[in-house]
């Protein structure tokens, strides 16, 4: 019992993060509110040409089956009019008044874990698609995109981009949509989450390393600062796209095991900006002493990075490319275009 009130003082927690980002980012989670409520009404297939009947808890439920996702297990027997969850309820896809069903194409592949399949059927005029997830096995990596989080069912949990998870067998109906078992091994108990975003098609964010340039102040997205800063020659993952808000670019941070954080840092940080030389310069790494003996030849295309730094003798300069930790290199404002 006391393992459950840490997990759900931790997704208080995150609750407390959450609302920032859905405020101000369109790929929040599309969810319902994290207090859900089990909803088991059935619909009578009168009202529905194409239903999908099955029992859960000892109650027979009666669905329209389109846009629907359902899990199998892994080597199971699918039939697309009749098969079995990976959690052993039977899914019967009837018809009202008897009418024939019509399978018109059937992607489901059950000897490959974690593939996504599609079922399209036609009842006369009427026509249903529905979505079937090979239960995966192992621990997996969430694949949320287009969100960065969404909200699951039970304890307040949310579950992020990037976080490792197992796939339980079990499956049940709440509020009209499928919902996954989730376990951790060091959480008690199972939570859940939407089937859908396991059985999800879209790419996962291509994370790239790279070096913090110049001290960057992290953004939300939207252009809220934090007021945490990640210090120059810092690593950092990010998403290898950056993205455009408030009339700039920015890079978002993910930890190295792939898990979305919320902060986005300017791109300018990061891979700098061109600039092109209007007379020859020198490199200095202080306003007294010159760097080496190099002269950068007018017009030449210089990569600097952030903003520029006000020096002692009151002249700003701009931190430029070769710069490491131990090897200042800056160039004079006054002398790029």
């Amino acid at each position: 019992m006391k393992k459950m009130k840490v997990i759900g003082l931790a997704a208080a927690a995150l609750l407390a993060v959450a609302p920032l980002v859905s405020d101000s980012v369109v790929n929040g989670a599309d969810t319902a509110s994290p207090q859900q409520t089990t909803n088991t009404t059935a619909t009578p297939i009168s009202v529905s040409p194409i239903s999908v009947e099955f029992t859960q808890d000892g109650k027979k439920q009666s669905i329209n089956p389109d846009g629907m996702y359902f899990q199998v297990a892994k080597g199971s027997n699918f039939n697309p009019t009749n098969f079995t969850g990976s959690n052993g309820g039977e899914f019967k896809i009837v018809a009202a008044n008897n009418q024939k069903i019509t399978v018109d194409s059937n992607t489901v592949d059950t000897s490959k874990a974690g593939s996504v399949g599609t079922v399209k059927l036609t009842v006369g005029s009427t026509t249903v698609t529905y979505s079937v997830l090979v239960q995966p096995e192992g621990e997996i990596s969430l694949n949320l995109t287009p969100n960065d989080w969404v909200y699951g069912d039970g304890d307040g949990v949310i579950f992020r981009q990037g976080e490792k998870w197992y796939v339980g067998k079990d499956t049940k109906l709440i509020n009209g949509k499928m919902y996954s078992s989730m376990t951790k091994p060091q959480y008690r108990g199972e939570y859940w989450i939407e089937t859908k975003y396991l059985a999800n098609t879209n790419l996962a964010p291509k994370l790239v390393k790279k070096t913090v340039m110049h001290k960057a102040l992290a953004y939300s997205k939207g252009g809220g600062s934090k007021y945490r800063h990640y210090k120059a020659f810092q690593e950092i993952y990010v998403n290898s796209t950056p993205v455009s808000f408030n009339g700039g670019e920015y890079y978002q941070v993910f930890e190295a095991n792939g898990t979305y954080t919320s902060d986005y840092l300017k791109v300018g940080n990061i891979d700098g900006t061109k600039r092109t030389l209007k007379k020859n310069a020198y490199v200095y790494a202080t306003s007294k002493r010159r760097a080496d003996r190099t002269l950068l030849k007018k017009g030449t295309t210089i990569t600097t990075y952030g903003g520029s730094y006000k020096f002692k003798n009151g002249k700003r300069y701009y931190r430029i490319e070769g710069e490491t930790a131990t090897n200042k290199r800056y160039v004079k404002v006054v002398n790029f275009e």
